[in-house]
């Protein structure tokens, strides 16, 4: 059972999207991450999780982001739980893509309540699965892709897995929390997220990610303000990113033109990137000689 839903949030004290389209039923499970300075301010009928009153927890803080990212695994690592931006929907597709029968009459919606209630019944059940440690949509924007589990030419499955995923996460703490202490999980801001699920998918933690349900993020398409990512720069983005570059070699791979210029795009316009996720966790099966690791491969 999913015990927590973790949503850190700053600055957003009278706007919270992904708490307010949840049903009653799951605002019950919510801890509101918060800033020290501003605990007070919140009046939401829910549990929270106060922040360090420390420098390096402010939201001034360049690394206050993957910080708090930590500070919420510590926090559950003996469950299972998720974590949420404060400013995102949740959506379905149309099964008609899936290779069922059409369910709406468009190709994709806001979730109801009961889409959402059924989405978290489904991802705690995969959470189940061996070797399952994190689970999550899709973005809106990425089109359904099959991957490895490809329909046919004109079906995919519903999820993918070892993928990439953002905003969102359904988390098996209990599963990585022995080697915790040894992920280096707080030194970039710009792809946490990114460092988390690599960090994971290296050392053999798959992910699973579906097609069917997708999340709409209002800050990564500009509609809100962001605390944390309207003062990036693009030269504080190329540090964290060639950081991740170090980190995985091979895996995470920055993308430069002819003529040596970062490409034009990727997250916020900050350049692109090209991830090898499935490669990520095929690396972690050269090193298991194990009989279990020969089948997995």
């Amino acid at each position: 059972m999913i015990e927590k839903i973790f949503i850190p949030t700053v600055h957003r004290v009278d706007n919270q999207i992904t708490y307010n389209n949840l049903p009653d039923s799951l605002k019950k499970k919510v801890v509101m991450v918060v800033q020290a300075c501003e605990q007070t301010q919140y009046q939401y009928d829910c549990e929270y999780l106060v922040l360090p009153d420390t420098a390096e927890y402010h939201f001034s803080d360049y690394y206050c982001l993957p910080k708090t990212r930590r500070f919420i695994y510590e926090a559950g690592k003996n469950m299972k739980y998720c974590i949420f931006d404060d400013d995102i929907q949740f959506g379905r597709r149309n099964m008609k893509y899936f290779g069922a029968l059409s369910n709406m009459e468009t190709s994709k919606r806001f979730c109801n309540d009961d889409d959402i209630n059924e989405m978290f019944s489904l991802f705690d059940e995969w959470l189940d699965i061996p070797n399952v440690t994190v689970c999550g949509c899709s973005q809106v924007e990425n089109p359904p892709s099959g991957g490895l589990e490809q329909v046919s030419f004109d079906k995919v499955a519903s999820f993918r897995s070892n993928a990439s995923m953002t905003s969102a996460y359904w988390i098996n703490g209990n599963n990585f929390k022995n080697i915790l202490d040894d992920l280096d999980l707080t030194s970039v801001r710009v792809g946490e997220d990114v460092c988390f699920l690599l960090s994971l998918l290296t050392r053999g933690y798959s992910n699973r990610v579906s097609n069917e349900f997708v999340t709409f993020n209002h800050s990564n398409n500009k509609k809100m303000k962001s605390t944390v990512w309207d003062q990036q720069t693009y030269e504080q983005t190329l540090k964290d990113h060639k950081h991740l570059e170090k980190l995985f070699p091979g895996i995470y791979n920055i993308l430069y033109d002819k003529d040596g210029n970062r490409m034009k795009g990727g997250y916020r316009d900050f350049g692109k990137s090209k991830i090898e996720w499935s490669k990520a966790y095929k690396t972690s099966k050269k090193s298991d000689t194990s009989l279990e690791g020969f089948f997995n491969d």
